[in-house]
């Protein structure tokens, strides 16, 4: 009787320890898959962010005498970030009128560091487009390729400055030619 009463409890237990071992194989298992999740699921995507930075208008004599265009000017910029720059908010400018400071609120800290970086860069980003606009021709300001060409030659001038953003496109928000 001693046999057959330690046999049940011999086999509870083996059953136990079968259990106990296949419990902690499965958990094993488990905590493997969660630890090591696929690279793709952690990686994060950069979205390109552009926003609209406005430049005013301007005024210039064009290449013929007696000859001027009113213009103005707002960019598209493409913000890149880059080497050099300070990633900060820019400082407030109280000029811009009501919705500017709601705007800039709403750009991510990128888009932040290429606007603090066009506001430093202002006087430089003016002279050129100021020496763009006086070398066009009246004659070409009124056609519709003229125009295009001035925008591309403009983009092309302000992006040579910029390093941590490029500009998309060239916006005439007005335009007049005398």
């Amino acid at each position: 009787m001693k046999r057959e009463g330690r046999l049940p409890i011999l086999l509870v237990l083996v059953a136990a320890i079968a259990a106990g071992a296949a419990a902690a194989g499965i958990s094993a298992l488990m905590m493997q898959r969660v630890v090591v999740a696929p690279p793709e699921k952690q990686k994060m995507e950069v979205v390109p962010v552009t926003f609209f930075y406005p430049l005013g208008e301007q005024t210039v004599n064009l290449r013929e005498p007696g000859r001027y265009l009113k213009v103005g000017i707002e960019l598209e910029v493409l913000a890149k970030g880059g080497a050099g720059v300070e990633h900060h908010a820019p400082k407030s400018n109280k000029e811009g009128g009501e919705g500017k400071e709601g705007a800039e609120a709403n750009l991510p800290p990128l888009a932040l560091a290429t606007k603090a970086e066009l506001d430093e860069k202002r006087a430089k980003i003016l002279d050129v487009v100021i020496e763009e606009l006086s070398a066009s021709s009246f004659k070409d300001l009124l056609t519709p390729q003229g125009r295009r060409q001035l925008r591309e030659r403009l983009r092309t001038a302000i992006n040579r400055i910029l390093s941590s953003g490029e500009v998309q496109q060239v916006y005439f928000t007005s335009f007049l030619a005398q």
